[in-house]
Order: C-alpha cells, then structure tokens, then sequence
C-alpha cells in the first residue's frame, strides 16, 4: 500500500472522530475534564517539587554558620581569620559582622532596644557568618564547623541545620509520593478511558459486527476506537497543561512571600515546553492503551 494512502486513511479516521467527539459535546468535555484533573495532579506536585528544589540558593544562607569570637579579638584578627576561611574549598562566602553593626541590628529590633540602651558599652563580639560554596560536600562543611570550635580566637560556634534536613527528607519523601501518585493515575486513567471506549463499541455494536462479517480486518475495525482513545487522552493532557500553568499563576505571591524570608527574588517557575509535551504525550498514549485494551476484548467477543 502506498504509505501516503496509508497515512491518509489514518488522518480521516483520526478526523472522523474528532468531529463525531464535537457532536456528543456533554459526554466528551466529562471524559476529558476527568483525564484532565489527573493528569493535573502529579504534573502540578512536579512543578512544584521542582520549583522547591530551586530554593537551593536561598538555603545557602540557611546552611551557614555563626562564628562570635571572643571580645578581645582585634580587627586585624578577625579579619586574618575571616581571610583563612574563604580559602577553604568548601567555604563560598565569609560575611564580617563588626559589633557596631550588630549593635545596629540589634538595635533596629524593638525586643531588644530598651536594654541596650541601658548598656554603657557594646558588649557583642565580632561575629563572621559562613556561607558553604555551591557544591560543598556536606560533611566537609560540617567538618569546618568543627574545626572553628577549635580555634583560639573563638568562642562559640552555632549553626542550626537541623531544619534543613527535615526539609530535605519531606521533599524526598514528596517527591517518591509523586511517583507513586503517578503510577496509579496512569493505571485510572487506562480502565476510564478503557471503559468509555467499551461503551461506545457497545454501543455500535451491530456495526462492527457486520463489518466483521463483510471481511474487515482487525485493524480496520478498531481504528477508529484507537484514535478516540487517544483523541480523549490527548485532550485530556491540553486540559492538564492549562491546568497547571493556572494553578502555578496562583501560587506565584505565595511562593514570592516565601522567596522574600530567604532574600530571595526568586520567581516560581512553570513547566519547561519538553515538559508539557510530556504530558500531551502521556495523555496521548494512556488514552490509546485504554482503548487497545477495550477494543482488544470487546473484538474477541464479537468474533
């Protein structure tokens, strides 16, 4: 056969369907409406796991470390040892914080502005706040906390981390359930859109069986049910894409208010168009398998 009779067979029936898909409007918009919804959801928990994945560059800052040093550490001290620690691989930044300036910020909060005004002297120390660089190991950083408790200029060391990894296990364990929400939504999204397609060769029924008797093959009497399926779960897939960037349209100030704790200007972020095509895609094929596997019992029973 001529492959471009071939394909044009095949783009009629795909046609053919679409427009009778259009002239049954209320059933066809609640297929696609439910293969939408979710798809929607593990494509949305997606982007948004990604997008938390971003906050990386804000817990830099998260991940550092607060050296105060003793009181009569001179400038020139804290400065030496803010410079050794920047040459260390794992450090990517050493920020100064003089006891003027932190008498400043403790001053600029009103808990504490009352005290201090009774102060006659500054008593904070010098503090230098550490920052890992991108990439640190983790435990070369944690083995720098470590080492600056031993230093002689120092006299204490805090660091709180613990946050972070609880953070990090949470969006771990998120992103397992992510793929265990897919999994099984695909699974749904099979037997409905198989179950829908069964209704219909039930409902043509006394078509298909006389085009069975006059010698139409196998592929001729299930292609059209084919291409709905797919028509269904690729309609589906459009819809879920729109869903998505909706639902990321309305996250945006939320997730700016979190990027502003961080000092971050960070802005949430949609899905890349490789990643809408790999739910156009994914709708696509659940919904010619659903069909595959409607079309495929309903044409043993006939036969």
């Amino acid at each position: 056969m001529n492959p471009l009779r071939y394909l044009g067979r095949h783009f009629a029936c795909c046609r053919a369907e679409a427009v009778r898909l259009v002239r049954q409007p209320l059933g066809s918009v609640l297929t696609v409406a439910a293969i939408g919804l979710a798809l929607a959801l593990p494509a949305g928990l997606s982007a948004v796991l990604q997008n938390m994945e971003g906050l990386a560059e804000a817990w830099g800052e998260a991940r550092s470390f607060s050296i105060y040093l003793k009181p009569n550490v001179s400038v020139a001290a804290a400065e030496q040892l803010a410079d050794d620690l920047e040459r260390n691989p794992a450090v990517g930044e050493v920020r100064r914080i003089s006891p003027g300036e932190a008498l400043a910020i403790m001053e600029g909060r009103s808990e504490f502005a009352a005290a201090l005004e009774t102060l006659e002297e500054n008593p904070l120390p010098w503090t230098l706040v550490v920052a890992p660089a991108p990439g640190a190991a983790e435990n070369e950083f944690l083995a720098l906390q470590d080492t600056a408790e031993t230093l002689e200029e120092v006299d204490k060391v805090r660091a709180d981390t613990q946050w972070l990894q609880r953070m990090s296990a949470i969006l771990a364990l998120a992103g397992q359930a992510m793929l265990l929400v897919l999994v099984m939504v695909l699974v749904a999204l099979v037997v409905i859109i198989g179950n829908t397609v069964r209704l219909e060769i039930q409902r043509q029924r006394d078509a298909v069986e006389v085009m069975s008797l006059l010698g139409a093959s196998r592929g001729y009497l299930r292609r059209p049910f084919l291409y709905q399926g797919f028509l269904y779960g690729l309609g589906g897939g459009l819809l879920a894409v729109l869903l998505v960037r909706l639902g990321l349209w309305t996250l945006g100030g939320a997730f700016a208010d979190l990027m502003a704790l961080y000092e971050s200007d960070r802005v949430l972020s949609g899905a890349s168009w490789q990643q809408e095509l790999v739910i156009l895609g994914a709708g696509a094929l659940t919904g010619w398998l659903g069909a595959w596997r409607a079309v495929a019992g309903q044409l043993r029973t006939i036969e």
